[in-house]
């Protein structure tokens, strides 16, 4: 925990607050470093990142936003494996915010609800509750133009135009009324760009979608690390014998073990007074309860328990062969190979 700030009135005289590096001033000696040096930097970050500095400060945003500067938002985009590749409407900067930025457009309020077909981000609220969406379709023109032509998307099981793309498209049709082969023509045009996009944007949400579920299990993966340690850690002060006698997710769950970060000796110092006196309340509370587990099976469950903790997998790690043994044994018993995979 941080220290406390010690009150204006304590201070003697002659002393003053220790005060942060302010960030502001870090960012303003940006401009004093070379230019090709800052793009060579920009060049190995993400598009997120890049969106970020953007909103820095504007001598960033002038440098990011620069024609001269494509190359890094190009470099930075084919950093990211698998991600689909820019398409022909879109600019580098507008692409990464679609797949990156988390507001509305249109009120600012965050949202993660992209529209592909209309190129929009917009929030619930503004899709039902403004004239920027409606969900009938409005033309114009004296001719029938087909309704795939209109740039829409399903919400709710509604479907929702863009006015101002079915205002551009009645205008495009006022010009070819009077030729009918020109007119199919355009049509065609428009359906296979309409349906490039869409399958584009399909794409782009299944990317979104694996990236997102990589990094839970990423995450998943170092909390589980954490609590290996943590454990190692409590046995070696003595409590192994409670550790196999309630389940681990006890441990797992308290807010000093679940966390996604390395435990380092430095971290462990720090809560390692906290998590002693967490054990010897769950020591105490269990004896009370009279829940306290007994027997090797029930080791062996709550080993199963420890390594399934993110409910995907099934496989018991290396930890101790007599309790592995003993773990497979439990499972085998009681018929759980079906469970085992819904769990």
């Amino acid at each position: 925990m941080a220290p406390k700030r010690l009150a204006s009135s304590t201070l003697g005289v002659g002393q003053s607050k220790a005060k942060r590096p302010r960030l502001k001033g870090l960012l303003e000696r940006v401009s004093e470093t070379p230019l090709d040096v800052l793009l060579e930097i920009f060049s190995h970050l993400e598009p997120r990142d890049l969106l970020h500095l953007c909103r820095a400060n504007k001598f960033l945003r002038s440098i990011l936003l620069d024609r001269n500067s494509l190359g890094v938002w190009r470099s930075a985009r084919q950093s990211l494996k698998d991600l689909p590749d820019l398409p022909e409407d879109l600019s580098e900067p507008r692409y990464a915010s679609f797949l990156f930025d988390k507001y509305c457009q249109f009120c600012l309020h965050a949202t993660s609800l992209v529209q592909w077909a209309t190129r929009t981000r917009c929030c619930r609220h503004c899709l039902q509750n403004t004239e920027i969406f409606s969900p009938t379709l409005v033309r114009r023109s004296t001719r029938i133009i087909p309704v795939i032509i209109f740039p829409s998307f399903l919400y709710d099981v509604t479907t929702y135009f863009y006015v101002p793309s079915m205002v551009l498209v009645n205008e495009e049709a006022k010009d070819m009324l009077d030729d009918e082969t020109n007119f199919n023509e355009w049509c065609e045009k428009k359906k296979a760009y309409l349906v490039a996009i869409e399958a584009h944007g399909d794409m782009c949400d299944t990317w979104l979608a694996k990236r997102v579920n990589a990094r839970k299990d990423e995450l998943s993966a170092i909390r589980r690390k954490r609590l290996e340690a943590v454990i190692e850690k409590l046995e070696a002060l003595g409590w192994e014998d409670l550790i196999y006698r309630v389940p681990w997710r006890k441990i797992a769950a308290h807010k000093l073990v679940a966390q996604a970060k390395p435990l380092t000796e430095r971290a462990w110092r720090k809560m390692e007074p906290v998590m002693v006196e967490f054990m010897k309340e769950l020591q105490l509370k269990n004896k009370q309860s009279g829940s306290m587990y007994d027997g090797y099976e029930d080791r062996g469950f709550v080993y199963y328990e420890f390594w399934t903790l993110d409910g995907e997998s099934n496989q018991f790690g290396p930890f101790d062969p007599e309790t592995r043994k003993y773990a497979n044994t439990w499972v085998t018993k009681l018929s759980l190979g079906v469970a085992l995979e819904q769990y």
